[in-house]
């Protein structure tokens, strides 16, 4: 596995990414770049995303160009590919919905897990970044090489669902950035509170949970939306808005035209039938690995969507236990980071 040491301000854990993932950001550019569309790219560097992240969480702006400066690779290439989400409501023939998140709260525990599903030309990119910054906590999260975040601990659990349904806005937040801005506070309510107050780019579902439970928001260009209220014992989501009506015409339609609806309802009935099996974390990661709804998603006839990885993260401890899988959960271990380094050996023996 992959552990990418990030520590200091913004630029210097950007240029800590860069420069230990080199390689790795190289090859996962050269895939994206032969898997999306050039004028996605370009459209992308024309919206005010950036100037929102630099308004909003200018550390991590700071963060992307240190991970453009250590990786060697032009800052405008490396905004696009982090903005993954924007990407798809840019150009939808790309739209690749997926991932599936389940939290329980009761007498064995709290936990939350997620099948993080995206285009299958990001399989081999998989790494996990485990943050330190100045100010703020700790925190470790799932990553592509030269990308900032796709979910994450720590002492709070947020996990993300794209909602592409939802109405976007181009001078919003993008999602990789309110991910990281969220896992900046270390209580639940004030994580929820910055997804509140933010603007957001694109449609999501973000799963905030901590030890007294879970609490969902559905965020568009103007609406966020409690799906799952404060303290809830449960949640479940999938890639359709349960609560959150601020749709965007087209993007339904061209969703429903290509089935992408009905998976999701798919796998949300699939979730709330097996709720019972998962009774508590490693239960859960068995239940990610089922291919019968499916959770865990690979390539089919006309559809890339692959899960590029998933996570639990058990938030009744102190600090939460937080295990990763790096590609397939029916085929690649679970893997424990833990949240300190391991020392270099010592060599003056």
């Amino acid at each position: 596995m992959t552990v990418i040491e990030c520590a200091g301000n913004g630029r210097a854990r950007g240029r800590a990414h860069g420069e230990q993932a080199r390689d790795s950001v190289h090859a996962a550019l050269d895939r994206w770049r032969e898997g999306t569309s050039a004028r996605s790219r370009q459209q992308l560097a024309v919206t005010g995303l950036l100037a929102t992240v630099e308004a909003a969480v200018p550390d991590l702006a700071e963060e992307m160009r240190g991970i453009a400066e250590a990786a060697a690779v032009p800052f405008a290439e490396i905004l696009a590919y982090k903005f993954m989400d924007e990407q798809w409501w840019v150009h939808r023939k790309h739209l690749e919905l997926g991932c599936s998140v389940l939290g329980k709260a009761d007498a064995n525990g709290v936990y939350l897990a997620q099948n993080m599903d995206l285009p299958d030309f990001m399989d081999g990119s998989q790494i996990v970044l485990r943050i330190r910054p100045d100010v703020g906590p700790a925190a470790l999260v799932l990553s592509s090489a030269g990308m900032i975040g796709l979910t994450g601990v720590n002492d709070v659990g947020v996990c993300v669902n794209a909602l592409g349904m939802l109405r976007h806005n181009s001078a919003g937040l993008p999602v990789a950035a309110a991910i990281r801005g969220a896992l900046a506070h270390s209580s639940r309510d004030q994580a929820v509170d910055f997804l509140h107050r933010i603007s957001h780019a694109s449609g999501q579902h973000y799963a905030v949970g901590d030890v007294n439970g879970f609490h969902g928001v559905e965020c568009s260009a103007d609406e966020v939306v409690v799906s799952c209220p404060a303290g809830s014992p449960l949640l479940l989501h999938t890639n359709h808005p349960l609560a959150n009506d601020d749709i965007d015409p087209d993007a339904e339609r061209e969703l429903q035209r290509e089935g992408r609806f009905t998976d999701s309802v798919a796998r949300l009935d699939f979730l709330e039938a097996n709720t019972n099996r998962a009774c508590d974390r490693i239960a859960a990661e068995v239940l990610l690995a089922d291919r019968t709804a499916p959770l865990c998603v690979t390539p089919r006839q006309g559809r890339r969507t692959q899960t590029f990885g998933a996570v639990s993260f058990e938030l009744g401890t102190t600090p939460p236990t937080a295990r990763f899988c790096l590609g397939l959960p029916d085929e690649q271990p679970w893997i424990e980071p833990g949240w300190h380094a391991s020392p270099s050996p010592d060599h003056s023996a």
